[in-house]
């Protein structure tokens, strides 16, 4: 494929994806404040991290189809894969991030002064399931259809998210049931899918 068709291929996906991951931030951090919903709150942080790593994806997939000069003989294809793995280590941190954030509140004590989270947190929740199990989906046609190593990553990215909101959904269900220490818990089960997310593309 042309080098000029799959970068533009490329970056559409990446726009469409910061466009999305920033409605989805703002679409949440309301939410969790309205709703008082510590995971939906820890969501938007990871929707809004997810924009840069897009950022580094461009980054990557834009300067790998640099032409080769005397530095990089043989091109620099191999910036892609430095991005997926840039963006690997922010899915690994930001997943630890939330879990220790979550497991604080969780061993915490207090359990009872958690606030019970609103019907709007569960509706966020299943949103951003939807929307990110798409957006998997779609980027990952758009990565293998362009041979991109980075735009995979991206796509096991919005994976991770939707398998993540399931967790999320089942704690702030649990916490509207009479068990509040279930919606911190949601952050230390992010932990593993981004952790999964991260390293998916490795061999």
């Amino acid at each position: 494929m042309d080098t000029k068709v799959r970068e533009r291929i490329a970056m559409r996906v990446a726009w469409i994806t910061i466009v999305i991951n920033m409605g989805l931030a703002i679409m949440k951090f309301t939410a969790g404040i309205l709703a008082h919903s510590s995971a939906i709150i820890a969501d938007a942080v990871n929707s809004t991290t997810d924009v840069c790593g897009t950022v580094i994806v461009m980054i990557g997939v834009k300067m790998s189809g640099k032409e080769s000069d005397k530095e990089h003989q043989y091109g620099h294809e191999r910036m892609e894969c430095v991005a997926a793995i840039i963006l690997a280590v922010i899915l690994i941190v930001v997943g630890g991030g939330i879990g220790y954030s979550g497991v604080l509140k969780i061993f915490g004590g207090a359990h009872e002064a958690l606030p019970v989270p609103g019907m709007l947190a569960l509706i966020a929740a299943i949103a951003t399931l939807i929307i990110k199990e798409a957006m998997y989906w779609y980027t990952r046609a758009n990565a293998k259809l362009i041979d991109s190593v980075a735009l995979m990553a991206a796509a096991w990215d919005h994976r991770a998210d939707s398998l993540a909101s399931i967790g999320c959904f089942a704690g702030i269900l649990g916490a509207r049931l009479g068990y509040p220490v279930l919606d911190p818990c949601r952050g230390s089960h992010n932990l593993p899918f981004h952790i999964q997310s991260g390293l998916q593309h490795f061999p």
